[in-house]
Formats: C-alpha cells, sequence, structure tokens
C-alpha cells in the first residue's frame, strides 16, 4: 500500500487494522471451539496476516509522512510507554514467578537434553526485561529442539513484543508483535488451560495495539484458567481497564 497523508484515508487503514485483528482474534476462538477446521484456519490466518502487517506498514508509513507533532506529544508518548511497561512487567514477572515449570537451572551435561532446555530457560528468564531480544533469541533456540514446547512459544511471544517498546523501526514494530501474536495463539492451541499466553495476548491487543474488543476475550480467558492469587489481581485490574474502554467507546 502506498503511504498516504490523507487523514481520511489513515482513518480508514485504522479501521481495516482494528477489523482484521478482531478478525484474527475471532478465528483463534473459532478454532478453539471445532468451528474450522485445520486447513481452513491455516489459510484464513495466513491471509488476515498478511494483509494486517501491509495494513500496519501503510499505517506508520502515512503517520511518518504527516507533518511532525508537537514535542509535548513525544514526552507524553514517553511517559506512557513507562506506565505501560511497568504494568504489563509486573504481571510477566507474577506469571513467571508462579509458574511449576520453572525450577532452577539445571547445568548442560550432555546427558538429558532437557537439562540444556532449563538451561536456556533460565538464562532467558534472567535477561527478558533488560534484553527482551535476545531472551527471544534464547527461546527460540529452545523452539529449535522442541517446536510445541508451550513455556518458549509463549515466552518468545512475550518478549518479542516488549522489544517493541523502544523500537523506532516501524516494519520491525509491525514483523515482531504479528509474530508474538502468531506465537502466543499457537501455544494457547497447544495448551488452552495455560494461563501466560491469555493474559499476554489481552495486554498486547489493549496496551500495545489499543484494541479493547481484541483484548477482552483473552482477559477473560486468562481469568477462567484460574491463574494465582496475585497474577489474578493483576489481571483483573487489566480486565477493568478493558471495560471502561469498551464503555466509553459505546455509543
Amino acid at each position: 500500500m502506498p503511504a498516504t497523508t490523507d487523514p481520511d484515508r489513515l482513518a480508514e487503514l485504522e479501521e481495516e487494522r482494528r477489523f482484521l485483528l478482531r478478525s484474527l482474534a475471532d478465528l483463534e476462538r473459532e478454532y478453539e471451539a471445532g468451528d474450522i477446521d485445520d486447513v481452513d484456519y491455516r489459510e484464513l490466518r495466513d491471509g488476515y496476516t498478511v494483509r494486517a502487517a501491509a495494513t500496519l506498514r501503510a499505517i506508520e508509513d502515512g503517520r511518518a509522512a504527516l507533518p511532525d507533532k508537537p514535542p509535548a506529544n513525544w514526552r507524553r508518548r514517553v511517559i506512557t510507554v513507562a506506565v505501560v511497561v511497568g504494568l504489563v512487567a509486573v504481571v510477566a514477572w507474577a506469571l513467571a514467578a508462579s509458574s511449576a515449570q520453572r525450577l532452577p537451572g539445571q547445568q548442560i551435561t550432555g546427558l538429558d537434553p532437557r537439562s540444556e532446555r532449563q538451561q536456556l530457560v533460565t538464562q532467558a528468564r534472567m535477561i527478558q526485561f533488560s534484553d527482551p531480544l535476545e531472551a527471544a533469541r534464547l527461546y527460540e533456540l529452545v523452539l529449535d529442539g522442541e517446536p510445541d514446547d508451550v513455556e518458549a512459544l509463549t515466552y518468545r511471544g512475550w518478549t518479542l513484543a516488549l522489544s517493541t517498546v523502544n523500537e523506532a523501526d516501524r516494519a520491525l514494530v509491525t514483523d515482531r508483535l504479528l509474530e508474538a501474536v502468531e506465537l502466543l495463539a499457537r501455544a494457547t492451541e497447544i495448551d488452552p488451560d495455560y494461563p501466560d499466553p491469555q493474559c499476554f495476548l489481552g495486554i498486547i491487543q489493549f496496551r500495545f495495539l489499543e484494541l479493547p474488543e481484541a483484548a477482552a476475550p483473552y482477559v477473560d480467558a486468562c481469568l477462567a484458567a484460574d491463574p494465582p492469587a496475585d497474577v489474578r489481581s493483576l489481571v483483573e485490574s487489566l480486565s477493568a481497564d478493558v471495560d471502561a474502554a469498551l464503555d466509553s467507546t459505546d455509543p
């Protein structure tokens, strides 16, 4: 899509973005409910993903072509980003601390492949907030050996999303967020009862993409998966924010 400086066209692209991301969320729910087969699911998901990527790039290119905004807006954006990172970091920390799978790291012995996997996961967890992109790379190493490792899928997706916070390259932000959503959706496919990917999908849809409608079902699924009490209290706060945002958009 060519770049545009037409505000009306940008508004149309924003609406198309919301439609495509809602469609992806609806598709995931239909697939999980068994209302769509594997072949149709893959084809539709790939089609929506490609269209969403193109639309997001067109929006960012169009925004870049608009007149520069006053510096005060950038200051507000920095403050907003800091608040969002702080909120999502607390949720992520609580989830990581509560997971029964996450035990102290083991030494790589060469005898048990699980020890190497655990070493990589432990290293990734230690740096996932200070260097999320490197953490994502470590989780990818786990996935190279175990493509269906739910924890690695979940936390590679989450750390990819975190890595976009201070990223200036719009195309990279788009690609990483789309991959993050795909990885997290895959994790929910494999283990629908695992709360972490549901929680993270809710955070990404609401805090990163500003789509309360798309976030709501994931936040509800996160709470329905019965997360630990400390996680539940944080996600309930997020749920209240989502509900408030939905109420404010009601006609």
